[in-house]
């Protein structure tokens, strides 16, 4: 309606020169289907904005349907969840209660700088934060058809180093237990299920080049020992396999990177490992509800957000899939 109304005036206008000046009658015709192809570029525009929104909905949907693992990035209808504690320095252990206003929505949150999906730890309980942390939460509401998900929220905790000494970080006993595996009940040298094995990306990865398949290469961060037994010194080489990635879209979608770790070869064999995690970008997403196919509120719509971005020395730490004696890797 609006386009007709603007080329109506632009005709009236016309009509009124066209008696006048030859010339400036075909200007003001150039003029008029210039306005016209602007207008309808923008409604075009627009259009293809709103058939993503859908498509990511309908993306959502089939997540939800095939398995808890993956969940479309922005945008969302569940709110974000909240912080009981702001981010900042403290001397003394902080315990964070997490909030959330979507009804039916289950709040997902990590502490290793990963982003949460709906296979991370599950909130149940104030968290204790007793070392520095970087605490990451989303709120998840299944019974929505479309857009379940919040954006993601985070919290940066640094928590002096008298508070944090009588406690130990949960990245560093992880290490410690990749450094002291338990020897088995019946006196064989066993690597337990569930033993953590730290791990450091080799090379930098991006959503924006990335794509499903491609390997990262990591290498072991600590030496993997059984007793005193080294199976894998530090800097043994394993890879990521890229399993999902989302480039940036409109409305301020951000891109995200979804890989796992499924073995570490050693010179005595293969350790199966089970692990992944996602990273993502920051999303961007316009302050309009209702997007109008023109002018402001169009490039708001247009937006996009920004990369998921894994640094050359980014820690992760995969965990061994089963019981491994070290006679079946020989």
């Amino acid at each position: 309606m609006r386009i007709l109304l603007v080329v109506f005036a632009l005709a009236i206008s016309a009509s009124a020169v066209m008696a006048q000046d030859p010339a400036a009658q075909a200007a003001q015709q150039q003029m008029i289907l210039q306005t016209q192809l602007d207008m309808q570029t923008a409604q075009q525009n627009a259009q293809q904005a709103m058939q993503q929104a859908q498509q990511t909905g309908y993306a959502f949907q089939q997540a939800t349907q095939s398995g808890p693992n993956y969940f479309p990035v922005c945008c969302a209808i569940a709110a974000k969840p909240k912080f009981s504690v702001k981010s900042g320095t403290y001397d003394s252990p902080q315990k964070v209660k997490i909030t959330d206003s979507a009804r039916g929505a289950i709040i997902y949150y990590t502490t290793d700088g990963w982003t949460p999906t709906a296979a991370s730890n599950r909130y149940i309980g104030p968290i204790t934060v007793s070392s520095s942390t970087l605490l990451q939460a989303v709120a998840i509401a299944p019974y929505y058809a479309y857009y379940g998900r919040s954006l993601v929220v985070s919290a940066q905790y640094n928590i002096s180093a008298a508070a944090g000494a009588a406690s130990t970080p949960e990245t560093n006993s992880a290490e410690a237990s990749a450094l002291t595996a338990p020897v088995s009940a019946d006196g064989k040298l066993t690597l337990a299920q569930g033993t953590p094995v730290p791990f450091i990306f080799a090379a930098d990865v991006s959503s924006s080049t990335a794509s499903v398949g491609d390997q990262i290469p990591l290498v072991l961060a600590t030496d993997l020992k059984v007793g005193n037994v080294v199976v894998a010194p530090k800097g043994s080489a394993a890879v990521a396999l890229v399993i999902q990635v989302d480039k940036t879209g409109l409305a301020g979608a951000p891109g995200d990177i979804t890989f796992q770790v499924s073995s570490l070869a050693t010179k005595d064999g293969v350790i199966q490992l089970s692990g992944s995690a996602t990273r993502e970008g920051q999303a961007k997403p316009p302050n309009a509800v209702v997007l109008i196919p023109f002018f402001g509120p169009l490039t708001a719509a247009l937006k996009h957000g920004k990369d998921a971005e894994i640094l050359s020395g980014t820690p992760f730490t995969a965990f061994v899939d089963k019981d491994t004696s070290l006679a079946s890797l020989r």
